[in-house]
């Protein structure tokens, strides 16, 4: 079983997204990033591009971000994006 970890997503309007998920994939400035529970610490730049998710109950979903941040610590992921579109 998939080990869960914190995602929130944050643009300068408002909190688009709290919750416990299970896995994402982000567009990195070099490529895409997959991060599971556990990841070593990051930091990264953000492109334009797919934001896939998913949930804790396997559930998949897909958000287009318009560049921004990534950090990812202690089993926290902080995304703060430009905009998603």
């Amino acid at each position: 079983m998939a080990k869960n970890f914190k995602l929130v997503i944050i643009t300068m309007e408002k909190t688009v997204y709290d919750s416990e998920v299970t896995y994402i994939i982000a567009p990195g400035d070099i490529g895409y990033l997959g991060v599971l529970a556990d990841h070593a610490p990051l930091i990264t730049s953000l492109r334009t591009g797919n934001l896939d998710i998913t949930d804790q109950n396997g559930a998949k979903s897909r958000m287009i971000i318009n560049g921004g941040f990534m950090e990812v610590l202690n089993n926290t992921v902080t995304i703060l994006a430009d905009s998603i579109l």
